[in-house]
């Protein structure tokens, strides 16, 4: 990207010795082509985890389906599946209870609470992901994903 970048740096340098309204064009043209292409594997990830009982509580969870669930590592892999247009508008956070269950390992409670705006009736399915290290205590815990049967074991 960088040497594109610098490319495009030294045309726009030739350009402008040699002003010629086409060539101006094409390259304001390049330059908005190359600024738009964004890696997008369909995946979001969450800036961190919100633990707070209250929000916990007022977390909604039946505006979707989670399809799948797994931890890798520090990261939690939530697929959710919804109605909407394409789920490009659909902001998703990770709520932890803040209740941690004294057994061994410990275990957390959470949800995920799905801001969805979209007013299509199609089924959307998307993927998530949420660095979960905030929630850490001892070793090693099981998190209880309200929607996802079973508990999702996070070794650290």
């Amino acid at each position: 990207m960088r040497t594109i970048w610098i490319n495009f740096q030294i045309q726009f340098a030739r350009l402008l010795h040699d002003f010629d309204p086409m060539k101006l064009l094409t390259s304001i043209l390049f330059m908005i082509v190359i600024g738009s292409c964004v890696s997008d594997d369909g995946n979001d990830q969450s800036s961190g985890v919100i633990i707070k009982e209250s929000i916990y509580a007022q977390t909604e969870t039946d505006n979707y389906t989670i399809t799948e669930a797994s931890i890798e590592g520090d990261i939690l892999n939530v697929t959710i599946q919804s109605s909407g247009c394409d789920g490009s508008l659909w902001e998703a956070k990770l709520v932890d209870s803040g209740a941690i269950a004294e057994s061994y390992p410990v275990q957390r409670f959470a949800k995920v609470s799905l801001t969805n705006t979209e007013m299509c009736d199609a089924i959307v399915t998307r993927s998530f992901t949420f660095d979960i290290t905030p929630l850490r205590v001892e070793d090693q815990l099981y998190l209880n994903l309200e929607g996802w049967d079973g508990q999702l074991h996070y070794d650290f």
